[in-house]
């Protein structure tokens, strides 16, 4: 149930357990599952709260908070919300965590001429967020087109040249079409795309490949510790800062 002004069903799952648990514990385990887009957005979030409810003084990073852990879980887009009254669901206008529920069912390339290296842009948690859900496309085809001419059409990790499998994602999370630079790009298959943006694979700033721990899979294990395949044209590497700020979404 999505909090007030808009109160409506946001999504259902499985009610697995409830611990208490640090952020950065958090982060390392759950990952966007926390329901941000970075760990930075998180630790934001929660400092805002801890800074009307709380007075821990310890930092929120090694703060405990609780965290309701559920299974097959199903979060709804922004226009299929759910009006819980319409819905015949009798939802308390006091009920902010759990409710429990029996029988209901669930409702052409362009190459890009670099006159200026990128810069990562500074960060706003909220813009990050809303540029995701609203905005990210724009300008996509084109930062595409641009990212896999300069990776020769071939993912840098595994050399797949499947053009139905490559994605062009983005170092520093998209914020505007200053995102869409192509020294923010790799171009990586779809299933290296979801490690990357998922905090499971981070590729650091000497272009070397960490694969998180949490992934046992022995094919992508067998990649920890490798470079990934450069750009011919050194306009086009990857900025060694965007991926410097980027390894703190990374979940060791």
């Amino acid at each position: 149930m999505l909090k007030s002004p808009i109160r409506k069903i946001g999504g259902y799952g499985i009610f697995r357990e409830y611990k208490t648990i640090t952020t950065s514990g958090a982060w390392n385990e759950f990952g966007l599952n926390n329901g941000c887009a970075t760990k930075q957005e998180m630790i934001e979030r929660l400092d805002t709260y801890k800074a009307k409810n709380s007075t821990d003084s310890k930092s929120v990073e090694e703060s405990l908070i609780g965290a309701i852990v559920l299974d097959n879980l199903v979060m709804f887009d922004d226009n299929e919300f759910i009006n819980a009254e319409e819905a015949g669901i009798d939802f308390s206008r006091y009920i902010v965590k759990i409710k429990y529920f029996e029988d209901v069912e669930p409702v052409s390339v362009e190459t890009q001429t670099i006159t200026e290296p990128f810069e990562p842009l500074t960060l706003d948690a909220q813009k990050v967020k809303k540029a995701r859900i609203v905005s990210e496309r724009v300008g996509q085809p084109k930062f595409k087109a641009r990212v896999e001419s300069a990776y020769g059409f071939k993912c840098c990790i595994s050399g797949d040249t499947t053009q139905e499998l490559l994605e062009a994602a983005h170092i520093q999370p998209y914020q505007s079409s200053e995102s869409n630079h192509v020294q923010n790009g790799l171009l990586l298959r779809v299933d290296f795309h979801k490690l990357f943006d998922r905090g499971l694979m981070h590729i650091d700033n000497e272009y070397v490949i960490r694969i998180s721990s949490k992934v046992t899979n022995e094919y992508y294990r067998g990649f920890d510790g490798k470079r990934i395949t450069l750009p011919k044209d050194e306009n086009y590497h990857p900025s060694r800062g965007a991926l410097t700020e980027r390894e703190i979404d990374y979940r060791p």
